[in-house]
């Protein structure tokens, strides 16, 4: 018999630009045996296509106002509340709880209304939906019988290093059956936390599946090529990437450097006017928004010599699993699981706050061992980050508890 598997994501498939990399692991949880529902908490006029096997629920948004009005008034009589605020005080970090909390109590109550047999419950952010879960555990027998999972990323598991307030995470931990951190970094970092539940996190990697290369023999470009992906805000400091790589340009202008970037975000017109602004030597074409499949497809068919990420915070970043698997090695941010995947196999780790000098350090290096760097980032990638492999592994187990 087909188990059925109800997954909790923030907007996903109604998003053009988030959450786009669960598409790729619904693909291949849809060829396995089991009944897929997605249930998004958010929803948008842009929806994404979906396997025709995956059946995508109402929003918890969707649940009525006067449901909301009565969930919110009766959380003041919860001893979540008040446990929440005792450990939070009176302070920005209580707003933040409050918030959470009242998605949690949102997907307590949808679950209940919902669940009607034993099931997989999997929360794809280790936030207010995994806390939803764990309240719900106790609500009835059906309930105590699902097998209860979340993925933790960046935010959701570094949180306290994000002065971001999650409440009852012990609590949460102590529910559900089992927390999977998308990097042993994320591993680490909660079992030391929470050491009471340590036995239950456990490393899950994502994974992509990357384009068809054709790309045909042809002579060596004289111009050194830069390419990022990310969305365009302070925390992928997109700007720090541009003014590293306009600093180089300036101190070798014997050097052709181009710099592509795909994504766009709050701070792309800014960015944008700060490019018109750099060297003669160095050409600049911003992408905007671009989807992951057409990103790939660019990546699998033109040369690229190195993908940057300056990043602040990081969980595994998908755009540098994109990059390594058509063989462009990396240069990253030693921050969240970025050493992970960016290593001697694959690029350069730089310091959290870098410097010039390590930035231009990085570029020298994989610019001496380009040749060897190509085959050895495509074979990283096809033994850590392969979708097939990694989503049929983690379904295969969440199945089996």
């Amino acid at each position: 018999m087909k188990k059925d598997i109800y997954i909790f994501t923030n907007s996903y498939p109604y998003t053009q630009s988030v959450e786009v990399f669960i598409a790729e692991e619904i693909n291949v949880a849809a060829k396995m045996d089991c009944n897929l529902f997605i249930i998004p908490t958010n929803k948008d006029t842009f929806v994404r296509e979906v396997p025709e096997n995956v059946t995508v629920l109402p929003c918890l948004t969707d649940i009525g106002k006067f449901r909301k009005l009565i969930l919110l008034l009766a959380m003041p009589f919860s001893g979540k509340f008040w446990s929440m605020i005792k450990e939070a005080g009176l302070s920005k970090k209580l707003l933040q709880g409050i918030k959470y909390l009242y998605g949690a109590y949102l997907t307590r109550h949808y679950i209940k209304q919902a669940i009607k047999s034993p099931s997989v419950l999997y929360s794809y952010w280790f936030s207010y939906t995994a806390l939803g879960m764990a309240m719900a555990r106790e609500c009835n027998d059906i309930l105590q019988k699902c097998t209860m999972v979340s993925r933790g990323h960046g935010y959701d598991v570094f949180a306290d290093q994000r002065d971001i307030y999650i409440p009852h995470r012990s609590f949460t931990l102590s529910k559900i059956d089992m927390l999977c951190p998308v990097s042993d970094t994320g591993t680490s970092y909660l079992s030391e936390k929470y050491s009471a539940y340590a036995a239950k996190i456990l490393t899950q990697r994502l994974g992509i599946t990357p384009a068809a290369s054709t790309k045909a023999d042809k002579e060596k470009s004289c111009v050194l090529s830069f390419v990022s992906c990310s969305s365009v805000y302070d925390l992928k400091r997109v700007d720090l990437i541009f003014n590293m790589i306009k600093n180089f340009s300036e101190k070798h202008q014997e050097q052709k450097v181009s710099w592509t970037h795909f994504g766009d975000g709050p701070m792309f017109g800014q960015l944008k006017q700060m490019c018109t602004n750099r060297p003669q030597n160095m050409a600049v074409n911003l992408k905007g928004f671009t989807a992951s499949d057409e990103i790939r497809r660019i990546y699998a068919n033109e040369d690229f010599d190195i993908f940057v990420n300056m990043s602040t915070t990081e969980g595994i970043p998908v755009s540098i699993m994109e990059a390594i698997s058509a063989g462009i090695p990396a240069i990253a941010t030693n921050v969240g699981g970025n050493h992970e995947i960016v290593c001697e196999a694959t690029g350069a780790i730089i310091p959290p706050e870098p410097t010039y000098n390590d930035f231009e350090t990085a570029v020298n290096h994989i610019i001496s061992n380009k040749e060897i760097l190509k085959s050895s980032t495509i074979e990283f990638f096809n033994k850590h980050y392969n979708a097939e492999k990694n989503y049929t592994d983690f379904y295969n187990t969440i199945m089996g508890m």
